[in-house]
């Protein structure tokens, strides 16, 4: 049986052995002066690479269910969670597609603005799937209000960065604050592509791998932007792509500390 759950309080940076880019959803201000709620949902990268006492800090922190937004095989041969721990696999971006793959890094090569490309790429996800994009978010909504819930991909960055903006969305983030957050995933990706990055053979190379870690602050004010402007925003778009107005109304009070 998992301990009872514990956690700082005045970090939304969290320090989980064997991952990069984790931290809390909560302790954010809302438009209307409130707070979102600490322990209900963490963004992450790969958690399955996480460490015996990483997972240990997990558990401390409340988490009982995984949402893993990544392709079906990404990690082949990767371990198990502990016992305790639920995960529902949801692809956010369906099948993996070499030549879509090869196309987005083409743009990523000749567009000279960044953010542009990733916000493109962002809300084509969000016009064409959104069955998945609300599969996601209601592995949110529907878990039990005690347990705390990780959203994870790969770097955390690209499709937990949609999900976790739509659940921001929902609690009455204001952009910025929500654009901000998804900024400070970019010095975390470059940490967990090191490697990656010191082993690029050109400059074009190295140059390219190096876009492809960022995460400017104004790709997603594009995307929030382009939600608010299609259906009067996160909610809206939910509710469009199959939520109820039960499951948004569960995830505001799993979201948002009480008034």
């Amino acid at each position: 049986m998992p301990p009872p759950r514990t956690f700082d309080t005045l970090s939304r940076s969290l320090a989980w052995d064997g991952c990069f880019n984790v931290r809390d959803l909560g302790g954010l201000e809302t438009a209307a002066g409130g707070r979102t709620r600490r322990g209900a949902v963490v963004r992450a990268d790969n958690v399955r690479g996480l460490s015996a006492a990483g997972w240990q800090a997990a558990f401390d922190h409340g988490v009982r269910r995984l949402v893993d937004l990544r392709f079906e095989g990404e990690g082949p041969g990767e371990p198990s969670p502990p016992e305790g721990v639920e995960v529902v696999g949801v692809s956010l971006f369906g099948q993996h597609d070499l030549e879509v793959a090869r196309a987005f890094e083409e743009r990523m090569r000749n567009e000279d603005d960044v953010a542009s490309v990733w916000a493109a790429g962002y809300i084509d996800t969000l016009e064409n799937s959104p069955e998945r994009v609300a599969t996601a978010v209601a592995a949110v909504s529907d878990t039990d209000h005690a347990d705390g819930v990780v959203i994870h991909c790969f770097a955390g960055k690209d499709r937990t960065g949609i999900v976790s903006a739509l659940l921001l969305g929902v609690a009455d983030v204001p952009d910025e604050v929500i654009a901000a957050d998804y900024e400070e995933s970019g010095p975390n990706v470059k940490l967990l592509f090191g490697d990656w990055l010191a082993t690029a053979d050109t400059e074009a190379e190295l140059e390219l791998r190096q876009r492809l870690v960022q995460a400017p602050a104004e790709t997603m004010v594009a995307v929030l932007a382009w939600l608010r402007e299609s259906v009067g925003g996160a909610a809206g778009y939910l509710r469009q792509a199959g939520l109820t107005d039960a499951q948004i109304a569960r995830l505001r009070t799993r979201l948002l500390e009480p008034a």
